[in-house]
């Protein structure tokens, strides 16, 4: 079922366009990433969903309730909605356990609903203590709880790790998926982190320009994007020249298998060829290249490879696996290529 829908949704900043006929159906209880560069338009998709933007164009819908349209909008603090900023937001005047229930009605169980969140988020020892006494993560996992306790039909997230060291980053947004999940909670995470949507959503929707260019799974968007430039944002590429013959495709790799992801491609053309470095196999093969340089990372590593007609390509291996500057070695492309006009 779709819990969040958006219907044809355009919303303009005088007559700027900022969001261009934007179309989602989002699950129930799925966590979706949009996915885009600095000013494409994903912080106006939430707060379109969350009220605080009217929409120009279309209607927006939460659990089958229309909640904005051009005739009429809900108001924020009525929709349901839990908001998790970049920068946590907390109250400073207020404790760890007043900044969680901010939004829970007094009642009997008041306290013991905060308890359970801090439980949750793993501050039960923290309740006391001011937001000025917590960490970055501790302040985010307050906001996140903050955001629950209201038990919102849809928790939106607007770039919430973007501020933590990376460590701490990877860590967070790791306990946060599993947390969500556990909640069954239908969550929109908004990033420009390509790793963090790919690792963290069930589904993601790639922008640019105020629409939406690719909405699939992590999978699909990684390995069968729909332009050239998708596959560029969501990941490295390789990036070459090359003839579309009988569903294959002649290039500097050599006659290696493709897939054809513009349907204007006619036998004969010359296309746009877009591999993942990880895709070329440095062993068995029938293109020779030399290795002009290495990039070691740790737990992997890229090979910058010259071919012997000049053309440069780049290998990305495990770091066991790292050839040598000036060793001489053999190119495969073990996953069919992508093929672009």
């Amino acid at each position: 079922m779709s819990w969040v829908t958006l219907d044809g949704v355009r919303v303009s900043y005088g007559s700027q366009m900022a969001l261009d006929g934007i179309n989602l159906a989002i699950p129930q209880g799925e966590i979706v990433a949009i996915l885009g560069p600095s000013g494409c338009g994903k912080t106006t998709l939430l707060r379109s969903i969350a009220g605080l933007l009217p929409v120009s164009e279309g209607q927006i819908s939460l659990g089958g309730r229309i909640v904005s349209s051009t005739g009429a909008t809900v108001a924020p603090e009525r929709r349901g909605i839990g908001w998790v900023p970049q920068d946590s937001s907390l109250f400073p005047h207020l404790s760890v356990s007043e900044n969680i229930g901010f939004g829970i009605p007094r009642g009997h169980d008041r306290a013991e609903r905060i308890r359970q969140l801090a439980s949750m988020v793993g501050l039960l020892e923290h309740l006391d203590r001011a937001p000025s006494q917590l960490s970055g993560g501790q302040a985010q996992r307050v906001s996140l709880a903050r955001a629950l306790a209201i038990r919102p039909a849809v928790l939106l997230l607007d770039e919430p790790f973007a501020a933590l060291d990376p460590m701490l980053r990877s860590a967070l947004r790791t306990e946060v998926a599993e947390l969500l999940r556990s909640q069954s909670s239908t969550a929109i995470l908004v990033t420009h982190d390509q790793e963090e949507a790919l690792s963290l959503a069930d589904h993601i929707a790639v922008m640019m320009g105020g629409r939406i260019l690719q909405w699939g799974t992590p999978v699909e968007v990684y390995e069968r994007p729909t332009t050239s430039w998708v596959a560029r944002f969501v990941g490295s590429t390789v990036e070459l020249p090359g003839l579309w013959q009988g569903g294959r495709v002649s290039c500097a790799l050599g006659m290696i298998e493709a897939v054809l992801m513009d349907e204007e491609v006619a036998e004969g053309d010359t296309v746009r060829i877009v591999v993942r470095p990880e895709w070329i196999a440095i062993g068995a093969g029938e293109i020779e290249a030399v290795v002009r340089s290495v990039s070691y990372s740790g737990h992997d590593g890229t090979a910058a490879l010259q071919l012997l007609d000049g053309t440069r390509v780049r290998a990305r291996l495990a770091a066991t696996e790292l050839p040598s500057v000036g060793d001489c070695v053999r190119l495969s492309v073990r996953r069919s290529a992508l093929v672009y006009r």
